[in-house]
């Protein structure tokens, strides 16, 4: 099943169901240890848009937008219109994707946490 797509280092930062252009287009198979390895999704929940952009840095924000800006138009047009994002929407996973890809998995996943 899974695309994947790597960090900088090479490492598995995201799994997908379908290919992601520009960003997860390798394809392993689910018994792949790397597969194996990554870590399981937590349990699904929902965080304001802005959420991310007020837990970054004025540096992560002006990394990240450059990334977003490059991004497909489609893609940026769903998020855009989007008032919240769902762990349940591939949007969720694009955008983790994208976090760590620029900034690092552990940020992303940072910047993504449940809002307390």
């Amino acid at each position: 099943m899974p695309y994947v797509m790597r960090d900088a280092g090479g490492d598995i930062c995201g799994l997908y169901e379908q290919p992601q252009e520009g960003y997860a287009e390798e394809f392993l198979p689910d018994d792949n240890s790397e597969v194996v390895a990554f870590p399981p999704a937590q349990g699904a929940y929902s965080i304001g848009k802005s959420t991310p952009w007020r837990r970054m840095t004025d540096e992560e924000v002006d990394s990240v937008d450059a990334a977003m800006q490059a991004a497909p138009l489609k893609q940026r047009r769903i998020y855009e219109a989007a008032s919240y994002i769902s762990t349940d929407d591939e949007l969720f996973g694009t955008l983790k994707s994208l976090l760590s890809a620029v900034l690092s998995p552990g940020r992303a996943n940072e910047l993504l946490a449940p809002e307390t």
